[in-house]
């Protein structure tokens, strides 16, 4: 069997002393003795995530899959097809290319990512759209007959979002316009969601009804000056995914 993961800094294993060997991924994978491709990456969008598993997904027998913020996307350079994954903080990550052509135009990307945010970003779209990524990228692989595990790199303030209606207007009330929207609007909105939530497999989704995330480790584990989990945080995790029994 061979194993396919993906993610973002934190699973491709950011500020490890080696990445290749002290990764949760690696880590998960030499237990069980098996072949594994950690395709995982710095700023690794959710995007990126459903178009690098798609198109792996028959090569591979098991997935992993460690979703990551969905307030990043990624686009691809027309000029030479480099991938540039975009944040908030306006980060450039470019896969493991030098980029000449931003190296170039260097506004190109800043310019874009600043208006980008500043002017269209739409946090509880991105919530939907992301939920809709986990549905359908669950479904394929269940139609394409693979065993796969999820779990969440971030919380994605799930802990505001999935509150009962009673209390979820005030609680994404930081997150969005509220004032946009009448009470009604909002609701629907509610609805939506937990509709989205309830096609979730959550059967398949390590620490989604306990709004467990690996980044909450770095409460209990040592950090690197950027904030990522090092090896004892890797070994929790990987720890967990073994415990769990789902490989």
């Amino acid at each position: 069997m061979k194993i396919y993961y993906n993610g973002c800094s934190f699973t491709y294993g950011d500020e490890l002393k080696n990445p290749s060997k002290s990764s949760w991924p690696t880590l998960v994978s030499n237990y069980y003795k098996l072949d594994f491709l950690n395709d995982a990456v710095s700023g690794g969008t959710n995007e990126r995530i459903v178009y690098r598993t798609i198109k792996h997904v028959n090569e591979y027998d098991f997935f992993v899959i460690a979703w990551t913020y969905y307030a990043r996307f990624t686009e691809y350079n027309p000029l030479n097809n480099y991938e540039i994954n975009f944040n908030p903080s306006i980060t450039i990550d470019t896969h493991k290319h030098i980029d000449t052509d931003l190296v170039d135009n260097p506004h190109k990307i800043t310019d874009y990512a600043k208006m980008y945010y500043k002017h269209w970003y739409n946090e509880l779209y991105e919530l939907k759209l992301w939920l809709q990524q986990i549905i359908l990228l669950q479904a394929l692989l269940q139609k394409k007959k693979k065993k796969f595990i999820m779990l969440n790199a971030f919380d994605n303030n799930l802990n505001k979002w999935l509150q009962p209606k009673e209390k979820f207007i005030n609680a994404i009330a930081s997150l969005v316009c509220v004032n946009a929207m009448n009470d009604d609007q909002l609701i629907r909105e509610h609805i939506e969601i937990q509709k989205l939530v309830n096609l979730i497999d959550c059967n398949t989704f390590i620490g989604w009804n306990e709004n467990w995330y690996i980044r909450e480790l770095s409460k209990e584990y040592p950090i690197g000056p950027k904030g990522h989990i090092l090896e004892e945080g890797h070994n929790a995790v990987a720890k967990r995914l073994i415990s769990l029994d789902y490989i």
